[in-house]
């Protein structure tokens, strides 16, 4: 059975794909997400939003300021990315994704364990959809939903290494203001204690600390203790701010100890997506 690399197989696939000198340890952790709205991916405005203190609520209001405005990610129609693992400068694999936010609609395409590229093409609300490997078209059902769930749960974790100063609010966040400090050349941070409700997405869990710059009001960087991890946490920037389209994104990050990072590339916010791109094997141009 064909299968997108599982999101908490990450570590094992770039082991396979560096070879026996990598060490397991040595990959990138993967972070969860709490789960969106089902239907769109984002939260309805109905919603009543997470639990925060005072001042981690203003914080949180002025970093997705900061970024563009969290009413202005919220209208964007289409998000286009790769998620990209790097190893000692070198690319160990990559997973290209195209985001219906309006509609609720994803296609994510990546190696799967043999080696082939499958795409899944799926709808959020019920995770229905279809899938191919290497641009044939699937047809055992079984197949069918392996692929769609691993190309979820790549979802999942791909879009929070990227947008998850816009999902700080969401229900089932808890966030907490856990203290200040300053770095020895002269930086200000306060910094955010995130925890999450029980149920609450794939691995409520999970634990962030995110130091937010006093001045740019951006993350520079998280420390994570997964719910599978034991202390001490694990540690990586937010860097390469950038402009894309209305909004303002971290694309890089860096793991300390390690010669990894993650980057994102081709990342844009189109105001129209051909419908092909949710339809056919290969997408167009």
């Amino acid at each position: 059975m064909s299968r997108i690399a599982p999101l908490y197989a990450l570590a094992l696939l770039l082991v396979a794909a560096c070879g026996t000198g990598t060490s397991k340890k040595d990959a990138p952790p993967a972070p969860r997400a709490d789960a969106p709205s089902p239907a769109t991916g984002t939260q309805p405005a109905s919603a009543a939003p997470g639990e925060a203190d005072a001042a981690s609520a203003a914080i949180v209001q002025q970093m997705t300021d900061a970024m563009g405005g969290q009413q202005t990610w919220d209208n964007l129609p289409y998000f286009r990315f790769d998620f990209v693992v790097v190893r000692e400068g070198k690319e160990v694999v990559r997973f290209r994704h195209w985001w219906d936010k309006r509609n609720g609609r994803c296609r994510v395409e990546g190696p799967d364990d043999k080696g082939r590229t499958v795409t899944a093409i799926f709808t959020l609300k019920d995770k229905k959809g279809k899938s191919f490997t290497d641009g044939i078209v699937d047809t055992d059902p079984a197949n069918i939903a392996s692929i769609i769930q691993m190309g979820y749960e790549r979802w999942v974790n791909d879009t929070y290494w990227i947008i998850m100063p816009f999902k700080l609010r969401d229900p089932g966040a808890r966030l907490k203001h856990a203290r200040t400090h300053r770095t020895e050349d002269g930086n200000e941070y306060d910094v955010l204690e995130l925890s999450f409700g029980t149920g609450v997405g794939l691995t409520p869990g999970d634990r962030y600390w995110l130091h937010v710059n006093r001045a740019t009001h951006l993350i520079d960087r998280w420390e994570m203790l997964l719910q599978s991890e034991k202390p001490p946490p694990q540690s990586a920037t937010w860097e390469a701010w950038t402009d894309v389209g209305p909004s303002k994104l971290s694309l890089a990050h860096r793991f300390e100890g390690k010669p990894v990072m993650i980057r994102f590339e081709n990342v844009t916010t189109p105001a129209t997506m051909d419908e092909t791109v949710f339809t056919y094997s290969r997408v167009r141009g």
